[in-house]
């Protein structure tokens, strides 16, 4: 294969991918790829070093001339306490000629010399508290990695692992925002300063009911979906 996927396909992000902790939740990032050529169809498709981390959609497709598509890439929750910072995609692609009905024949019919491939840096960063807990220590990536079949997730859950990841956010914001009101409004008075543990502890109560409603209310459209309509 060669590497100059460069001159076929444009990536934006252009210097890679930055999943940043905490990783208690699914993490969701973009990539758009741009067929940069006013002419030729492109094929595309999606590899990772850890198909068991991260999911991708769409994993694979064809791009008109010119034609653009933003890929989702969901990083799924870590529970071990050693994080590998370092993991890397690999991004595939070749002339799409005639009508493609079926994309993994077209990929298995290409010949090596004929593909062009690109290496996508992918760096986890974990928060202050995770990097405490590992102190240290992490598994990184060593080179002759294997590159397998980027895993694509389904739409609806696609949907379910953005909102849920919104709603952290949000919660890791306002708690921030929190903080910093009380720490100027509080200053050395002790009463103010025992209560802040209790509402803290609501207001992260009240996201993760909003999380579990958010994927109880996905699961139940998913089935009023298939058997209802």
């Amino acid at each position: 294969m060669s590497n100059n996927t460069e001159s076929k396909l444009l990536l934006e992000p252009s210097d890679g991918i930055v999943f940043n902790g905490p990783f208690s939740r699914s993490v969701n990032r973009k990539l758009v790829i741009s067929n940069t050529s006013k002419t030729q169809r492109m094929a595309f498709k999606m590899k990772t070093t850890t198909p068991k981390l991260f999911y991708v959609r769409p994993n694979i497709g064809v791009l008109g001339p010119e034609e653009k598509v933003t890929i989702d890439i969901f990083m799924q929750p870590i529970l071990q306490e050693q994080i590998q910072k370092r993991h890397k995609f690999l991004l595939l692609a070749a002339e799409a000629t005639g009508d493609i009905t079926d994309m993994l024949e077209f990929w298995k019919q290409q010949r090596p010399e004929d593909i062009w491939d690109t290496k996508i840096k992918c760096e986890v960063i974990p928060s202050k508290e995770e990097e405490f807990r590992q102190a240290g220590g992490s598994t990184d990536n060593k080179d002759g990695e294997v590159h397998f079949d980027a895993l694509e997730v389904s739409e609806p859950m696609a949907k379910l692992l953005k909102q849920i990841s919104m709603l952290e956010d949000e919660r890791m914001a306002l708690r921030d925002q929190i903080d910093d009101l009380r720490d100027q409004t509080i200053g050395t008075n002790p009463d103010q300063a025992m209560m802040r543990r209790p509402r803290q502890g609501r207001i992260n109560f009240f996201y993760m009911a909003a999380i579990i409603l958010t994927i109880l209310g996905a699961l139940l459209g998913a089935f009023y979906g298939k058997n209802y309509l």
